[in-house]
């Protein structure tokens, strides 16, 4: 009785343990300050999202390394509105130039996503 009773303990737990990762939103870093926002995942199955303080003229380096599922990105001032919207974003390096004073909101949303992205104020 006590065998079938730590076995069925043991089985609990192990189907708990594989559904807690099925269901995983998150796994790796991210970190941001006033001048850049860098994500760096081996899950990422959920958005986050970083604000950064720019002026106009400023210049920021995008890299993004697509190595499965898909990632979008969204950046908007405070006013809302985008400047720079875009889903399934391939493995890429470009350039997002900001043409006016604002703190702008930089999203990245992923979807079964393993890679990284970064936006770093030149």
């Amino acid at each position: 009785m006590m065998k079938k009773l730590g076995f069925a303990c043991i089985l609990c737990f192990s189907l708990a343990l594989l559904n807690a990762c099925g269901n995983a939103t998150f796994n790796g870093s991210s970190t941001g300050n006033d001048t850049q926002f860098i994500m760096e995942y081996s899950i990422l199955n959920t958005s986050d999202h970083r604000a950064m303080p720019l002026k106009t003229g400023d210049v920021i380096d995008t890299t993004v390394v697509s190595d499965d599922g898909s990632v979008d990105i969204q950046v908007e001032n405070s006013e809302g509105e985008q400047i720079y919207s875009e889903t399934d974003v391939p493995t890429s390096e470009f350039e997002i130039v900001i043409s006016q004073d604002d703190t702008y909101t930089f999203t990245v949303t992923g979807h079964r996503a393993k890679g990284s992205v970064s936006f770093v104020n030149r």
